[in-house]
């Protein structure tokens, strides 16, 4: 190998070890907030067919999906055909730019959903409606947490079938 290559390959390895020593720092911190004070970590509170609850972030992935981990539940919430979801988002999650996936599944088992995306301030609570013929099988939320390199996501997960 030449030097020129070599000196690429070290720079490339390096620049890998300070984005993964980055990536585990933000989670290192998130766990450690989970753990010492869960209520300090925005909420989301999900609500359908006459009952509530209150979730917390389910996982944490780098900003392009390509590493998750999980540091919280994914939560389950029944949502009966024909029913919509409303999700009421805690000030931390609606003053941001933040994504919502609704997943529906067909009669025949065949799963889709289309990402909405919000702006800071626009929403600060949605209701998720009911497609025709169509089962609402789950929801996630993404919020964008940290700054540069140490940006990743903040995931929510509420299972509703």
């Amino acid at each position: 190998m030449r030097a020129r290559t070599k000196k690429i390959v070290a720079a490339v390895s390096v620049l890998m070890v300070v984005a993964l020593v980055a990536y585990v720092s933000v989670l290192v911190v998130i766990i450690k907030n989970i753990n010492d004070e869960p209520e300090g970590l925005p909420q989301i509170t999900a609500y359908a067919h006459g009952r509530t609850i209150e979730t917390q972030p389910a996982g944490f992935c780098t900003i392009d999906l390509s590493q998750c981990a999980q540091i919280g539940d994914v939560y389950e919430l029944d949502v009966p055909e024909g029913y919509p979801l409303q999700l009421s988002l805690s000030k931390e999650v609606s003053d941001a730019e933040w994504a919502m996936l609704a997943v529906y599944e067909d009669a025949d088992g065949n799963q889709t959903g289309e990402p909405r995306f919000f702006g800071a301030g626009e929403s600060m609570a949605v209701t998720v409606e009911a497609e025709p013929q169509k089962q609402l099988v789950g929801v996630e939320i993404h919020l964008a947490v940290g700054e540069g390199s140490e940006q990743g996501l903040l995931i929510w997960s509420i299972k509703t079938a």
